[in-house]
């Protein structure tokens, strides 16, 4: 599948539900020192190719935002408190008119996905965007079909920015078996 950069919006976050955790796992709140746990998380789940990289583009987008990190990111950890994976409920001052949240690296390691985890681990960062933001954004792939179809779920809704953008919907409605635009 090719693979192109995509966006979505949701205009309306406030009513957005808020989908239970799995009996045994839990969230906890980003801690200092956590990068390296982000970072091994997001390239277990494929978002980067080797572990310094992630943590470069950690080091990049988040140093100096550590106190935003602490209310805004979340670990989803297993019933061994091992950390599995992660989300943010972030935002983005440059993007349309700054006032939109910004759902931000969702991601869970592989051993871990395909058991109704997602759903709460979106929700919940959702849930964390809504004390500072009625709208939210998000940044995904064409090959992130399932992520896609989950945010669909939840109200957002493909935003055409780039010349490719509607190419790549077309892609994903194929895949999904949906119009999307």
């Amino acid at each position: 599948m090719k693979h192109i950069k995509l966006s979505m919006i949701n205009e309306d976050i406030t009513s957005c539900p808020l989908v239970p955790l799995k009996e045994g796992f839990s969230f906890r709140y980003w801690r200092p020192g956590d990068e390296e746990i982000w970072a091994e998380i997001e390239t277990a789940a494929g978002e980067f190719s080797d572990l310094e990289a992630a943590l470069r583009r950690f080091a990049d987008e988040f140093t100096g935002f550590e106190d935003e990190l602490k209310e805004r990111c979340l670990i989803l950890e297993s019933k061994d408190k091992e950390p599995i994976g992660t989300s943010m409920g972030w935002y983005n001052r440059e993007f349309r008119d700054g006032g939109f949240g910004r759902l931000h690296w969702v991601s869970i390691v592989p051993a871990y996905q395909g058991l109704g985890l997602a759903r709460p681990l979106v929700t919940h960062a959702i849930d964390l965007m809504k004390a500072h933001h009625t709208k939210a954004y998000v940044t995904t792939q064409t090959t992130s079909y399932k992520a896609i179809k989950l945010y669909l779920d939840y109200g957002f809704r493909p935003l055409m920015h780039t010349e490719d953008c509607q190419e790549g919907w077309q892609i994903v409605a194929k895949t999904l078996g949906q119009t999307l635009v």
